[in-house]
């Protein structure tokens, strides 16, 4: 009889508090392609400024990541923009939200977070300048829903995770010309990880691209 392979281990960091367990089955499907490998999860909050994405794991799935040096990534996913609200706010009542009707409203603030990061959400290019911001210092996601309940600031996420909102106190609605948000997998651009590489062979597979677009997030 031949030895049993020594279990083999991927450490996947990915963005606590998002509604991501739609990419279950990708990684299920990962490990009953390769017998004896173990998936660490590694839960983290918001990208925080200095603090690298990846931290010490082999692999990230994140929403719309910043851009970071020596990192690539692989899209899963291209979703619509919805705006979050408190429930009973005055924009609610319209289902035909547009980025000129939000540009006079805060968002949580995070004075630690990634810059690039924030300004994707709050839609700083489409604005022309930075966000007004709350006084808070939020990390997670839970944070953010936090202050968006309590009507101090509204936020943004893509459509296809608007149902999964773990709080009672807001409402997703869709904003018709908000940018594309991406679900990326980002790894180390130099890693010769052959595991890493197997699950981005799947993650190919998976969404139908036909190749590997590799590229900075």
């Amino acid at each position: 009889m031949t030895a049993r392979a020594a279990p083999r281990t991927v450490r996947i960091v990915f963005d606590a508090g998002m509604p991501q367990a739609r990419w279950g089955p990708l990684f299920h499907v990962f490990c009953l392609e390769h017998p004896g490998l173990r998936l660490e999860w590694q839960p983290t909050g918001f990208p925080i400024r200095g603090r690298s994405l990846l931290q010490h794991a082999d692999a990230g799935l994140f929403v719309e990541p910043p851009p970071e040096p020596g990192r690539s990534a692989f899209t899963l996913d291209v979703s619509p923009m919805a705006v979050i609200l408190a429930t009973g706010d005055r924009l609610a009542h319209d289902t035909h939200l547009r980025v000129a009707d939000i540009l006079d409203r805060p968002f949580p603030g995070g004075p630690n977070l990634n810059p690039e990061w924030t300004s994707f959400w709050t839609l700083d290019e489409q604005r022309g300048g930075p966000a007004p911001c709350t006084d808070d210092d939020v990390k997670t996601a839970e944070d953010a829903l936090e202050v968006i309940a309590a009507g101090r600031a509204i936020g943004t996420l893509p459509t296809s995770m608007a149902d999964g909102l773990a709080h009672p106190g807001v409402i997703a609605l869709p904003l018709l010309d908000g940018p594309p948000v991406r679900t990326r997998l980002v790894w180390t651009s130099a890693s010769d990880n052959p595991m890493v590489d197997a699950l981005l062979d799947l993650a190919t597979a998976w969404t139908g691209d036909g190749r590997r677009a590799r590229s900075r997030p």
